[in-house]
């Protein structure tokens, strides 16, 4: 479980949008200077039959913003929100971009504007039929063929997944869909530190509550860190702007004990990924965790950071393998069966124990 608000982001590597695919656009319509794309691959749902589709309006010399001529943009994003059965549409926000990309400026539709009806203007009728077809197609997907293991499997997972977007908090998380002695678990697997840096020797000399606690503290502030700057990645690109970081964060960290013990007025963050070699240390170094996870899950929550465009596009990403274990693994018996999940920032372990599903272990994706 790599931390990285801590060691990455504050570092200034963090993989955003170069670790992402990117969507698929699908041309639309044609003029003799632009070209409208539609994103095939993202479709967000508002309500009942209510749908948004994107659409990029790409021009071949930059235009200027009828609010503001001075400003010049090359291409918009606009979020056109479809009720297909009622044959209906209304736009819902548009962004607009200059020539490398950079996001100037977006207008939200707050409050909504007035639906507008098919028929009223031929390129919009265009967009409203490639919109509407692309929503069928989401929502009668062709059947996957999956076996009864799997699709139980699958289910816990989203479950798993819904449950963590609602609380945003994995302490109530770990009591339902974790192993009860997964740390155990943990501890038996010489193979892999599951506490990245958290000596081996310190996490055996560890409490069972310490442990929990700074585990717990790890994975939320990981998970929100994440979320966050990856909502950010449209405005920041590849390679993440430090002006980005929110200001309590940074105050935050600088002024805690842990920084002013460990920090020996280093100019950087790199004392955060140092070893953690002592229980002393460990216990500072979860104050310090959960403070961060307390800040995030704020700017989280305000910058409706799960309903940003980047993210959404990591949702689709979901794989599934299983095996069996050779040996003892993770304190699980020799053949039992493991299910492998690759989810957004998670990779997740599950195994059947006393006839239920259950995490036996979890890491991010980007260790």
């Amino acid at each position: 479980m790599k931390l990285i608000l801590l060691t990455s982001i504050l570092l200034g590597t963090f993989p955003l949008v170069g670790a992402q695919t990117s969507p698929a656009w699908e041309r639309v319509y044609t003029f003799d200077t632009s070209i409208i794309e539609m994103n095939s691959e993202l479709v967000t749902y508002g309500g009942k039959d209510i749908a948004h589709v994107r659409f990029r309006w790409t021009f071949d010399e930059p235009e200027g913003l009828n609010s503001d001529p001075h400003i010049k943009y090359k291409s918009q994003l606009e979020v056109l929100e479809l009720q297909c059965t009622d044959k209906r549409y209304r736009p819902y926000e548009i962004t607009y971009f200059d020539e490398n990309e950079k996001p100037l400026r977006k207008e939200e539709m707050n409050p909504p504007g007035a639906w507008r009806q098919f028929g009223s203007s031929a390129i919009m009728d265009s967009l409203f039929t490639a919109g509407c077809e692309l929503i069928g197609r989401k929502r009668n997907p062709p059947t996957l063929v999956v076996d009864r293991d799997e699709e139980k499997v699958v289910k816990f997972a989203l479950s798993f997944f819904e449950s963590l977007r609602r609380s945003k908090d994995f302490a109530p998380i770990i009591q339902t869909f974790f192993k009860a002695d997964y740390l155990a678990g943990y501890l038996r697997d010489h193979e892999t530190n599951w506490f990245l840096n958290l000596d081996p020797a310190t996490a055996q000399a560890a409490g069972a509550a310490e442990l929990q606690r700074f585990y717990t503290a790890s994975l939320n502030a990981n998970y929100l860190s994440s979320i966050y700057f990856i909502s950010q990645s449209a405005r920041i690109g590849s390679v993440p702007d430090r002006k980005l970081i929110p200001d309590d964060l940074i105050h935050f960290i600088d002024q805690h004990h842990y920084t002013a013990k460990y920090s020996r007025r280093q100019s950087n963050y790199d004392f955060i990924a140092e070893n953690i070699d002592s229980l002393d240390r460990m216990r500072e170094y979860t104050s310090l965790l959960e403070g961060i996870a307390t800040l995030m899950r704020k700017h989280v929550i305000e910058s409706r950071a799960e309903k940003s465009q980047p993210y959404l596009e990591l949702l689709d990403e979901f794989s599934l393998e299983s095996r069996t274990c050779t040996g003892e693994c993770l304190g699980l018996p020799k053949g039992t069966k493991l299910f492998e999940i690759v989810m957004p920032i998670f990779h997740l372990q599950l195994a059947e124990v006393n006839n239920e599903l259950k995490i036996v272990s979890l890491i991010d994706n980007f260790r």
